[in-house]
């Protein structure tokens, strides 16, 4: 068990996830005396990362910001202004955002194109909406297409509108490449945004100049 979770190509967190779910399992299969004792137990796993996540400087960002377009620039300042992780901002409709309470709020989730509800009541509390944000989402919505209370906010045009777009190949094919038109020394993901704001000390510095 050691050597397969070793050797699986996920995130420590993850691998760590699924040797946890095996232990329940076997503690089931215990309760109804199916085994004598949970050899799961056993199993040495740690959740630490192999490495230090990468993060951006103030400057790296608003360099990455200032090459994008204005789809992929308001999708990046939703993952630094409010932690959004990709798979929240591409399952905002525009109805979800109320601009003149300036809050958002999140009532559905999506799994490979797969809508659903939201795992639990924390991740559907709103969440502020800062102006700078707002704004660039006011800019965003004059030049789609999909502009209605119910489509969706990034909605993906091959599909006429009715479904959003891959956060995956936003990020392989618009702003990996804008980092490295930029000199961007660092390999980018959406996770990128979300520890370089932990590491911020006034998130907003970002996407307020």
């Amino acid at each position: 068990m050691e050597t397969w979770l070793r050797g699986l190509t996920l995130a420590k967190s993850s691998s760590a996830k699924i040797r946890n779910i095996f232990s329940v399992l076997f503690n089931h299969a215990c309760r109804y005396d199916l085994f004598d004792r949970n050899p799961i137990t056993l199993v040495r796993h740690s959740a630490k990362r192999r490495s230090s996540p990468e993060v951006l400087t103030v400057e790296e960002a608003q360099r990455l910001l200032s090459a994008l377009a204005v789809k992929e620039r308001t999708m990046v300042l939703m993952a630094l202004g409010n932690r959004f992780e990709a798979q929240r901002t591409i399952r905002l409709k525009w109805k979800d955002i109320d601009f003149a309470a300036e809050h958002i709020s999140i009532t559905r989730s999506i799994v490979n194109q797969v809508v659903g509800t939201c795992k639990t009541e924390a991740s559907q509390k709103p969440v502020p909406l800062h102006s700078a944000l707002a704004h660039a989402l006011h800019v965003w919505r004059r030049q789609t297409s999909y502009r209605k209370r119910e489509d969706w906010v990034f909605a993906s045009p091959h599909s006429q509108g009715r479904h959003p777009l891959w956060a995956q190949a936003i990020m392989r094919y618009h702003i990996s490449p804008a980092a490295r038109k930029t000199e961007l020394q660092k390999r980018l993901g959406w996770h990128t945004f979300r520890h370089t704001i932990r590491r911020c000390s006034s998130p907003l510095e970002l996407i307020s100049k």
